[in-house]
């Protein structure tokens, strides 16, 4: 195992991890094929982190020091070529909007965006290795805050967060009828 940094090559990899990994969520109902051009995008603007098991990948952490830029670049470089591959998910434009504009209530910008582990490696601390990386990565951007929004009901994603030191800070709804809770981590 070797955790560093993604490289472009690996976002169709982690695209399809975190289908396989996330079933809940709006993101894990778009095509891989989008998801990986976010991940793209992701990886050549700010950073994520992997665990890598040879060529493969293990599990992931991706990350923004600024999600409003983040989702600039995204929306200038890859949001045309992608488009394509949304159509068939059009009718929820409602949720893309949303999760576009969410931060926008929010001072904090720096985010953690996503985590996931493949099923076959969960269990040996990876997540938690992964997760020290990115905070060495968060601080060699000389972020002092970030944010982490997790479902109300991804009960093993909020014990993680509060056991890695995420401080609760408010309940969010950014889509309609679905709690939300939006915790800190101070460096």
């Amino acid at each position: 195992m070797k955790i560093g940094l993604a490289q472009k090559k690996d976002a169709l990899q982690i695209a399809k991890i975190h289908k396989q990994e996330i079933k809940e969520g709006f993101l894990s109902s778009l095509p891989t094929i989008f998801l990986a051009k976010i991940y793209l995008a992701i990886i050549e603007n700010d950073f994520c982190v992997v665990d890598k098991y040879g060529q493969d990948i293990a599990g992931f952490i991706a990350g923004t020091s600024d999600i409003k830029k983040l989702y600039s670049y995204f929306l200038k470089h890859y949001f045309f070529y992608s488009s394509l591959a949304l159509l068939p998910k059009i009718l929820d434009i409602r949720k893309i909007i949303e999760d576009i504009f969410y931060p926008s209530k929010d001072s904090i910008k720096a985010e953690l965006l996503t985590i996931a582990t493949k099923k076959d490696f969960q269990g040996r601390g990876i997540a938690k290795e992964m997760f020290d990386f990115f905070v060495l990565e968060m601080k060699k951007r000389r972020i002092k805050t970030f944010k982490v929004l997790v479902g109300e009901e991804l009960r093993p994603a909020i014990s993680f967060y509060e056991g890695r030191g995420f401080k609760f800070l408010k309940e969010e709804e950014v889509h309609k009828g679905q709690k939300s809770r939006v915790y800190i981590y101070e460096l």
